[in-house]
């Protein structure tokens, strides 16, 4: 352990630095304060399960970007149902232009929601994702 103020080797257990005397105990006491109550294993298994729809997010608090995920989740779902309704009422063997439209924003949106949802899981496994408050979500 080191001096914050001086850098100064520091026995375990000190609470004041032996060059300096500046009190180190609190620096101990401000880490655990940034600390989440929630929890990293429930936060990872929410984001690789199911991410796509940002209950994960939901579950930390960041609301905003939940909602945003949660509708660019829900694009494919609605895109699948309007290209069976469009396959369904067309008379001809041709598709029209509107199935490849809803083709395009359903591999678009899924592609962009499922790697941030990825990317929000390997953060949350490796100890780094936050809350809505800033606070670090490591207790697993």
């Amino acid at each position: 352990m080191f001096c914050s103020k001086c850098g100064t080797r520091l026995s375990e257990g000190s609470t004041f630095c032996s060059r300096c005397g500046v009190q180190v105990a609190p620096v101990v006491e401000q880490v655990a304060a940034d600390v989440s109550p929630k929890s990293r294993l429930t936060t990872s298994l929410l984001a690789i399960f199911i991410g796509e729809f940002g209950v994960h997010r939901f579950y930390v608090g960041k609301i905003a970007t939940a909602v945003v995920m949660l509708l660019l989740g829900l694009v494919p779902v609605i895109c699948v149902v309007g290209i069976v309704l469009l396959a369904a009422a067309s008379d001809s063997e041709d598709p029209p232009a509107l199935f490849w439209v809803c083709l395009g924003l359903m591999y678009a949106s899924g592609f962009a929601v499922s790697i941030w949802a990825l990317i929000d899981f390997i953060i949350a496994v490796t100890g780094n994702f936050k809350d809505s408050q800033g606070k670090i979500i490591k207790k697993w």
